[in-house]
């Protein structure tokens, strides 16, 4: 619950929340692949899974992402955000790529 004249939150229950959700999912996360319950690719999918579930809960339940009265602008900067980290992840893991099917020797690859 945020408090209307100050802006910051009046109660401790959704950083207690967040922060046991928060531990759950790190806590499954390292269960799935300590002890390999799954196989490889339904073993990364469910990772990335739980990660992106994980980064959405602390967004909203500590970052507060879309609890404002006008929201607009921070969910406009946090989606260029993601944009920007898209683009600089994809165009790292191209260049990666491509260095490595130019470079290596015919026998490696």
């Amino acid at each position: 619950m945020i408090d209307a004249h100050h802006g910051w939150n009046v109660s401790y229950k959704p950083q207690v929340i967040g922060f046991i959700l928060s531990i759950i999912l790190t806590l499954a996360a390292y269960r799935i692949v300590a002890h390999y319950h799954l196989s490889n690719w339904i073993l990364a999918v469910t990772v990335v899974g739980l990660g992106s579930a994980q980064a959405l809960i602390q967004l909203i339940f500590f970052l507060h992402l879309g609890l404002e009265t006008k929201p607009r602008w921070n969910v406009m900067m946090f989606l260029f955000l993601v944009l920007v980290s898209f683009i600089l992840v994809g165009g790292s893991i191209w260049i990666m790529y491509n260095l490595n099917y130019n470079v290596m020797p015919m026998g490696e690859r």
